[in-house]
């Protein structure tokens, strides 16, 4: 079942699912820490979905804003999915955690590939809220997922910020005046990576 092709209020309810199932005890191989960050994160956009797909029904008059409102949480509730499905991966999570959760299980053979240290991470910040970051993998392609870490100032621990495959990614919105450091890491199906060196880029004031 491909989460990204359900109509909009189908899709509200398998978030809302998800999003149960990560509150529960039932996906035991994730950390809790993430777990907690997922659920956060999702917070009331599968109501908000189902709400506005509802608007968008119903309200003919406020129809093209009421879509536009639609499509834009629809967005975020799949970027989200796909960050929780990531996560169950790199967690290397078994069949019946997907199962619960209403993942389809990934069909791969997991190999003795060793995952490599990223390297070379750097991070810019902008004037609008927005820090960019950009590193070397030096992993083959679809081989690993890479956890960020981030650190929010030098008083707080890090904390697993995000589950990526890519190499160049956005990290918004940040508080002006104050600074964050970032780590990643490569996740294979039988090993973690090394840490890359960190990079501090300081919010705008």
């Amino acid at each position: 079942m491909d989460f990204r092709k359900l109509g909009d209020l189908d899709l509200a309810g398998f978030a809302a699912n998800v999003v149960a199932v990560l509150g529960g005890p039932d996906l035991p191989a994730v950390d809790a820490v993430v777990k907690t960050s997922l659920t956060t994160e999702f917070g009331t956009l599968p109501a908000t979905l189902e709400t506005e797909t509802l608007a968008a029904t119903v309200a003919e008059d406020d129809r093209k804003s009421a879509v536009s409102a639609r499509r834009a949480t629809r967005r975020q509730v799949v970027a989200l999915l796909k960050k929780v499905r990531d996560t169950l991966m790199a967690s290397e999570a078994p069949e019946k955690e997907w199962a619960k959760a209403g993942f389809d299980y990934p069909d791969l053979v997991l190999t003795r590939y060793i995952a490599q240290d990223p390297a070379n991470l750097s991070a810019f910040g902008y004037s609008n809220g927005v820090n960019t970051l950009r590193f070397d993998g030096n992993n083959k392609p679809g081989r690993v997922v890479y956890e960020i870490w981030r650190r929010h100032g030098d008083t707080v621990d890090w904390y697993l910020h995000m589950t990526t495959r890519r190499q160049r990614l956005i990290d918004t919105p940040v508080s002006p005046g104050q600074y964050y450091m970032y780590k990643v890491r490569a996740v294979g199906a039988r090993s973690v990576s090394n840490f890359s060196n960190v990079a501090v880029v300081y919010g705008a004031v």
